[in-house]
């Protein structure tokens, strides 16, 4: 009775050691199924960390490309402007300097002179021309550009010539006809090379030829822009188009 008695505890101690061991394999296994699932989360974070990591960077290179682009055209804008004011003030001194010259006699007649009983028109090259400049800066485009086209046929000794066709050439580029533009700035580099826009026109013309698939003509006049003037305004505007054309 005693032995069984002994038997059976012992075989109640064995059962129970058992037990245990099958509990603290249990508990191993969790730990490094729990370890595993740990890893492969921090895995995972590492990754989305890289993600965000790249992320934040081309957000930053777009921010960086969108100011120079905005700083781009707001000296772009900034030129015209001013080109804008420029032109109004000569119109204005011309003006002025025409009436200091007319006699007293004739300002106190007002009576158009007359041949053959017709009127004969008193229209100068500013005038017109000034006129055309005026249809443009209200947006009325294409009756300007046959305006400007009137002007430059009735007046080919104007000063303003060469303002015309460059005008007509921007008007061309604002409407989207590639074509005609890419020929009036064309046709200004090489009729007026002394022109005192010709910067501004060379790097309208590479921007355009680039644009329209002539990438090697494009590249070498804006190359000759940033050679002629490295300190201009109008270099940094090309060199701005050569990067975006790599």
């Amino acid at each position: 009775m005693r032995l069984l008695i002994i038997l059976s505890a012992a075989v109640f101690m064995t059962a129970a050691s058992l037990f245990s061991y099958a509990e603290d394999g249990q508990e191993m296994q969790s730990f490094r199924q729990s370890q595993a699932e740990l890893m492969l989360q921090i895995g995972q974070l590492r990754q989305e960390t890289q993600q965000l990591r790249g992320l934040m960077e081309e957000l930053s290179f777009q921010l960086g490309q969108m100011s120079a682009d905005q700083k781009t055209r707001y000296l772009d804008l900034d030129q015209r402007l001013g080109e804008l004011v420029r032109v109004q003030k000569d119109a204005v001194a011309v003006q002025q300097a025409a009436a200091s010259k007319i006699p007293a006699a004739d300002l106190s007649d007002n009576t158009p002179s007359v041949v053959g009983g017709d009127p004969i028109p008193q229209i100068s090259d500013k005038d017109v021309y000034n006129e055309a400049f005026q249809l443009i800066r209200e947006r009325k485009f294409d009756e300007s550009l046959i305006l400007m086209a009137d002007f430059i046929a009735n007046y080919p000794d104007s000063d303003l010539v060469l303002d015309a066709r460059f005008w007509r050439g921007q008007v061309f580029d604002v409407l989207g006809r590639n074509a005609e533009a890419i020929e009036a700035f064309k046709s200004l580099t090489m009729i007026a090379p002394d022109y005192r826009r010709i910067l501004q026109v060379k790097v309208k013309l590479g921007k355009l030829l680039i644009k329209n698939q002539d990438v090697l003509n494009g590249r070498k006049i804006l190359e000759e822009v940033i050679t002629e003037a490295p300190e201009s305004v109008e270099a940094g505007l090309a060199s701005r188009e050569l990067e975006n054309a790599s």
